[in-house]
This record gives structure tokens, C-alpha cells and sequence, in this order.
């Protein structure tokens, strides 16, 4: 209190000088414009007023830096308030529907900023995310129905409706130069929390600034570091830049105080080789060109030891498990296991190349002067470590398949429907899974290696983006936007963070369109209304990198007893507020 007193004083006193040197500034104006004096009255005329003016310089100087450091001294914070409804629709492959059609919820982000000098910022950001109400309790597991499960996931915390407790979605400092060891190259270096949501093109579906990554293909909450070094004063393109970043999405370190070695200590936050590695990201994001109009940005990534889930019997832990099938140490006998576990699957490399154009043409009109394009191509393929043994799905289905076609055969249907080759795919299944209980070792021709994504190879994945944000046209400040996504069979983006209530658009194998209308009512305060739609063609688009991530076809997992979701669609109407 007493540094801002004083402060205060300071800047009183200051103006009021600068007040009275302005007063005397006139005053000697005048003197010096009345009918003509002595020389040596000029001249100290002249001195007097050089004199005030290098005063006045002084003092203005002084009141800036005061102003400054008042400015300086303290976190900024500015709101953003957000009230959604969504009405989700899901269908899935059996045809059956589950549906939401009044999901109210609340998201808050209390943003803040404190920069101590020109060259070093924090920025940080504290987030909740409800839905209206209480929580109820789940009947089957006696657990709360939401924030219990892998909704509380680290990468994902605050994009999840959880409770109305503040948590850390951002917190990092930013250090800024304008030359590195003396060169041209302007650089910075950020160690924290980083903005690593609603990147690149994604935001503009909700009329924000990007942060630092490719939407296409990073859309997770990270802790890491980044070092970005401009290149356009050494290299004559205009904008070019090369940022460093660095992530780790999962630290293994026993607790403080843990017990887990009983009476023998194993050490606080010593690392725990029975469960997950740590998961660490390392990659590069370019931009090789961006004037304000035309911007290329690309980006590649590696995710080290990344999770999936195996199936896992506690039963069985002596045994060299895991799959879908256990197998036991001690006899070599094999059984069917109903549970699940986390592993490290593996690692996963991942690339962009993304380009916007921030409107068309050069002033042939409004309309499409405000206009912005853009398309994006992405790339994925996995790497497995094939340490966990599980159910050969190909081998499975195979089998399924030859069964079919036998149980057709016995009933003599040449041209079997959709329907008669489902009933019998489901009897086939059955009697399979009665023959494996019964004799669990007949289980080891359908064992493998646990791969990724269902895959004991590196497998693959592409998508592309495509997207116009427009001017509505029917007011004058609204916007339009179309968008349109594709992934092939075996993409997989870390993108789950992503702000869409039934799953990561970007992430889907299949197509995804979405369109949205954005108008503001007034200064900070705008209105949205968004539809997202989602056909599947293949399963596990919202998987993490295990079994779970296994892309099978509708028909395929519908002949594996499975149902899973075909199609789904979001329709969300949004008020939110800014300041």
C-alpha cells in the first residue's frame, strides 16, 4: 500500500510541474512574440525557454515510467463467459439411438497477464466447465456419473462438464528478444503450462485468436516448453519463423509418502516400472510464409510411450498377460479376460501443412475482402513395441466369416439378406465364445502380440480439412462458417481436448461436416449457433493407441457382438461474454 501511495504522489506532483511548465511555456511564448527587446533579453528569453522544454521532456519522461510501473505491477485479468445448450443425437450401428436434447452448461476461463518488463510475460488462465446441477450416481458402479473416469484425464481436464472447482488451464512465462547472440533472429523461449488448444484454424469456428499448434493434429492441454525463432530478417520471406516445442503428457513418479514397497522404501517420486512410462512429445512447427493474407504453417511431432488400453485380468497376474486373452505362467493354459488395463503401446509420429487465406483477392469487394479459405492435409503412423499379447481380430474374423459362410451352407441359403447373414454372424459368435469357455487353450490361435491400434505393424493415417468463414451477408457484422474433415482408416490425431460434446471432429475416420453461425449483440458479447455432424466409417475414432483405437467397420464389429456409434450430431446454441 505504501509503494502505490507514494507511486501515486509521484505522479501527482509530476503532472502538476508538467501543468506549470506548460503554464510558463505559454507565458514565455507570449513574451517572446511581444513588440521588440533588448538582445540580451532575447537571449536569456531563449535559454529560459530551452531550459523548460528539457524540463518538460524530463518530466514526462518520469510520469511514463511511473505510469508504467503502476501499469506493470499487477495481473491483468479479463472474463470469458460462456452458456452452451447441445442437443446430441447418436445412432449407432444396430440402429439403436441415444439421445440429449436439453445439455446445459456453464464454462468460465478468468484469464490473466502480467508483464514485469518488455521483454518477459506470464500469462495464465483458470477454467471451470459444469453442466447445470448436480452429478448423479451411477447405479452399475455405485461412482459418480461424471468427473470419476478418464473424463478427469490430464489432457483433456478442463474441456470435459466436471464441477464447479477452478483448475489451471494455462500458466506459462513467455521470454521475448529481438536478437539472438547478436544476430537478426528474434526469439523466445516459454516453459509452463502451454496454450496448446484451439490452434490453428480450429479457433475460427469460434471466432478466437489461435493458440500455438495445428488444430489438424494437436488439440490437448500440455505442460512443456517452446522456443520460436524469427527468421524473416535473415531470410527475405515475409513472416517465416521456426518454433521448438517439447511436451510431457504423463510423469511417472510414486507419491510423497507412498507405501508401495511396504516395509522396504522405494523412494518419494522415484519412477514405477509397473505402470505407464512417462508420455513426452517432442516436434517442430514452421511457418514458411505469412504476410496477413496467405499463411503456410506445417508442423511435425513425435509422441514418445503413448497409452492404449489391453485387456487385463487381475486374476492373472502372474501370468505373462495381457489381451483380450490371459495366458498362465504356471500351466500355459490360456482364458478370456473381462478387464482392462493401460499400457505404453508404443510411439506415434504425426505432420501438418496447413494454409489460410485472410481474404479474397485484392479490394474486389467487401464480401470477400472479410472472407477467409483455408485447406490443411495431415499425416499419422504408429510405431508398436508388440510387448502384450491380446485377440487376433483378424484371425477372429476369419474365422467368423468361414463359419458364416458353413452355417449358410448347412441351411441352404445361396442368397442370404443383411438379415439372415447377421442373425447367423451372431450365432457364429456365440458358439464361438461358448467353444473358448469351455476350452480356453483352443484360445491360442487367436492369440497375438498386442500392436497399436489393433496392429502389430506401422499403419498409416491421412485426413484433410477444408473450410470458408464468410461474412452472414443478412447483417452487417455476423459471420458464416462451412467446414469439412476426413480421415482414412487408420488416423489418429491427438486432438481429444477438442470443444465438441459428442467427440473430436478432427479425429474422425469417416467425414465430418459442420456449419456455424456467429453474431454479435454487442461489445464482447456475441451469440453462436453450431452443427456438427459425424459419420463413422470406421470404429475406434475416439480411442486412445491400444485395442481400443482398432478400426473395424460397422458390419465387422457388429459380427464381433459389438454396437458401436455409426453417426452422431451436435446442434449447440451459445451465449458468451468477453471482457
Amino acid at each position: 500500500m505504501k509503494k502505490i501511495v507514494v507511486m501515486s504522489i509521484a505522479a501527482a506532483m509530476v503532472t502538476s510541474v508538467i501543468a506549470n511548465a506548460d503554464e510558463t511555456t505559454v507565458s514565455a511564448t507570449q513574451e517572446a512574440t511581444a513588440p521588440a527587446v533588448q538582445p540580451a533579453a532575447n537571449d536569456a528569453l531563449v535559454k529560459k525557454v530551452e531550459k523548460l522544454e528539457k524540463s518538460l521532456k524530463k518530466l514526462k519522461k518520469k510520469l511514463s515510467e511511473v505510469k508504467a510501473h503502476d501499469a506493470n505491477d499487477n495481473i491483468k485479468w479479463s472474463v470469458d463467459f460462456r452458456t452452451a445448450l447441445d442437443v446430441l443425437n447418436y445412432k449407432a450401428a444396430s440402429g439403436k439411438e441415444y439421445k440429449n436434447d436439453s445439455l446445459l452448461s456453464n464454462r468460465l476461463w478468468l484469464n490473466m497477464a502480467y508483464a514485469p518488463t518488455t521483454n518477459m510475460i506470464f500469462k495464465g488462465q483458470l477454467s471451470f466447465n459444469k453442466a447445470y446441477g448436480a452429478t448423479p450416481v451411477n447405479p452399475a458402479t455405485g461412482y459418480p456419473q461424471r468427473g470419476f473416469g478418464y473424463d478427469t484425464f490430464d489432457w483433456v481436464l478442463n474441456e470435459n462438464l466436471l464441477d464447479d472447482n477452478l483448475r489451471v488451464r494455462e500458466a506459462y512465462w513467455l521470454y521475448m528478444s529481438d536478437s539472438l547472440f547478436g544476430s537478426k533472429v528474434s526469439w523466445t523461449a516459454s516453459f509452463g503450462r502451454r496454450p496448446s488448444t484451439n490452434g490453428f484454424l480450429i479457433s475460427l469456428r469460434e471466432g478466437d485468436k489461435p493458440k500455438s499448434p495445428l488444430g489438424h493434429g494437436i488439440n490437448v492441454e500440455f505442460d512443456g516448453a517452446s522456443f520460436k525463432f524469427g527468421l524473416d530478417r535473415v531470410i527475405p520471406v515475409t513472416g517465416m519463423y521456426l518454433k521448438f516445442c517439447l511436451g510431457r503428457g504423463l510423469t511417472n513418479a510414486r507419491s510423497r509418502f507412498n507405501m508401495d514397497g511396504g516395509f522396504a522404501s522405494l523412494g518419494d517420486y522415484s519412477k514405477d516400472q509397473t505402470t505407464l512410462k512417462n508420455v513426452d512429445l517432442a516436434g517442430f512447427i514452421f511457418v514458411p510464409y505469412d504476410d496477413g493474407q496467405y499463411k503456410v504453417m506445417t508442423t511435425y511431432y513425435r509422441g514418445f510411450n503413448v497409452p492404449g488400453f489391453v485387456m487385463a485380468d487381475p486374476g492373472m497376474m502372474s501370468g505373462s498377460n495381457t489381451g483380450m486373452v490371459a495366458i498362465n505362467a504356471q500351466d500355459g493354459s490360456f482364458g478370456l479376460n473381462p478387464n482392462i488395463a493401460m499400457k505404453t503401446m508404443g510411439a506415434q509420429d504425426g505432420a501438418g501443412i496447413s494454409f489460410l487465406v485472410d481474404g479474397i483477392g485484392d479490394g474486389i469487394n467487401d464480401f470477400l475482402d472479410n472472407t477467409k479459405f483455408f485447406a490443411s492435409a495431415a499425416w499419422s503412423v504408429t510405431h508398436p513395441n508388440n510387448k502384450y499379447q491380446t485377440l487376433d481380430m483378424n484371425a477372429m474374423m476369419g474365422a467368423i466369416q468361414q463359419g458364416v459362410q458353413q452355417a449358410l451352407q448347412m441351411q441352404n441359403i445361396a442368397n442370404p439378406t443383411p438379415a439372415q447373414i447377421q442373425a447367423t454372424q451372431a450365432q457364429v459368435v456365440q458358439g464361438m465364445m461358448a467353444q473358448l469357455q469351455a476350452n480356453p487353450q483352443a484360445a491360442a490361435q487367436y492369440v497375438k502380440n498386442e500392436g497399436m491400434l489393433g496392429s502389430n505393424d506401422s499403419e498409416t493415417g491421412v485426413s484433410y480439412w477444408v473450410g470458408v468463414n464468410m461474412p452472414a451477408v443478412v447483417t452487417d457484422d455476423g459471420t458464416f462458417g462451412l467446414e469439412y474433415n476426413h480421415g482414412s482408416k487408420y488416423w489418429r490425431p491427438f486432438t481429444y481436448a477438442e470443444d465438441t460434446m459428442i467427440g473430436s471432429k478432427m479425429a474422425v475416420r469417416g467425414d465430418a461436416y459442420e456449419a456455424y453461425y456467429i453474431q454479435p449483440l454487442m461489445k464482447g458479447f456475441s451469440a453462436e449457433i453450431r452443427y456438427t455432424y459425424l459419420d463413422y466409417k470406421y470404429t475406434g475414432s475416439q480411442g486412445f493407441f491400444g485395442a481400443g483405437g482398432t478400426p473395424m467397420t460397422m458390419d465387422e464389429a457388429r459380427a464381433m457382438g459389438m454396437d458401436p456409434i455409426d453417426k452422431a450430431d451436435d446442434l449447440r446454441i451459445s451465449l458468451r461474454y468477453q471482457f
